[in-house]
């Protein structure tokens, strides 16, 4: 055998340890950044193919949100930049308690254009809200992607939500979002690790039952008294309403608080069609006020406000407060609507779904 056989020989060698070097190198590089994704202390919820499937599983931790735009253009010069340290998706989009959170890390940044338009040909067939994030690579926060963004992500999530007032997920939404979301890896070079189906369907369940048992949405009305031949005007209600600060908002009256979230809200009744816009030349029949428990964040007081503003209606129309029933309200069934509201709070606040907050307005939606 010549010198240059040898030497040729020896050159191949080199070569193909090189090779198998630099995917083992690649490899564990995935696999670093994957685990980064999550808490160092949190189990997988992203986990797939793995040959067994953990016994126990514990409740993904929940990270605290991150200040983050709403919405946002991502920038073209994101592409190849430099990465900075990542957060956590943010909980108000993207939230471990009442989703299905999956996350893909591409090999190279990925158009957003495209990732639109591949998840398009599927997403469609979801029956449960879906929050699309991207990571943009220069400031390393989490934003919303939007149809009209430019730009490229290098890491992409999608948040399935669980549950919501129609119930939970079902097995085929649950079963067309993992698949599509493998596809999509597969079709862009990322990497994705699925959760188990059975396990999110269960957790699914507990979160729907939960929700149904906390589930209340209170209502009264304000009623003429009976044997009572007055009408109730309109014209006597516009200031009590002004007073109280109702303000129309379509078909209804809407009381709101201090930040902008409807804490109560009012239907009027009239022998025909009502407007609020016509209030001031209407008849009515009937005054209905009602509450959502689970969308207020402060439902007692949210309760009392509601009452004392029915109060002063009915007063003005010479009218009387009555259940849904058409009976009477007594101060005993009163006070116990009161104890009602707080003790289903308390529950709310104990499973880490506070009323009136951002997960309990998706939750009960």
């Amino acid at each position: 055998m010549s010198e240059l056989q040898v030497a040729l020989i020896g050159l191949g060698a080199l070569l193909v340890a090189g090779v198998w070097a630099y995917n083992l190198w690649q490899e564990k590089r995935h696999r670093r950044r994957a685990e980064a994704m999550l808490p160092g202390d949190t189990p997988d919820v992203l986990m797939a193919g793995r040959a067994e499937a953990p016994t126990e599983r514990a409740e993904p931790v929940i990270a605290a949100p991150v200040a983050v735009p709403p919405a946002s253009t991502f920038e073209s010069g994101s592409v190849g930049a430099d990465p900075a340290p990542t957060a956590a998706p943010p909980a108000e989009w993207a939230d471990g308690r009442a989703d299905c959170l999956l996350r893909v890390e591409f090999v190279d940044a990925v158009p957003v254009s495209e990732l639109w338009a591949a998840h398009a040909e599927w997403s469609g067939r979801l029956d449960k809200p879906v929050q699309w994030l991207g990571l943009d690579a220069k400031s390393g926060r989490w934003r919303a992607l939007l149809p009209q963004d430019t730009g490229a992500v290098s890491q992409f999530a999608a948040a399935l939500q669980l549950a919501d007032r129609a119930g939970a997920v079902s097995e085929a939404t649950l079963k067309e979002f993992l698949g599509g979301m493998h596809r999509l890896a597969q079709r862009f070079a990322g990497l994705v690790e699925l959760p188990d189906p059975a396990a999110v369907l269960a957790r699914a369940s507990e979160l729907d039952a939960f929700c149904a048992d906390v589930d209340l949405q209170l209502a009264f009305s304000v009623a003429p008294r009976r044997g009572s031949l007055s009408e109730m005007l309109g014209a006597k209600l516009e200031p009590v309403l002004a007073a109280c600060d109702l303000r129309p908002e379509g078909e209804r009256f809407v009381a709101f608080d201090a930040s902008g979230a409807e804490v109560f809200a009012l239907v009027c009744r009239a022998k025909g069609a009502f407007s609020p816009v016509r209030l001031a030349t209407t008849a009515l029949t009937e005054l209905t006020f009602s509450l959502d428990v689970p969308r207020v964040a402060a439902g007692a007081a949210g309760f009392e406000r509601m009452l004392a503003c029915a109060r002063r209606c009915a007063e003005a129309l010479g009218g009387q407060l009555v259940d849904t029933h058409g009976k009477p309200l007594a101060d005993a069934k009163l006070d116990a609507i009161r104890a009602r509201i707080d003790e289903l709070q308390a529950q709310m606040a104990a499973k880490d779904i506070p009323a009136g907050g951002v997960r309990a307005l998706r939750l009960f939606a």
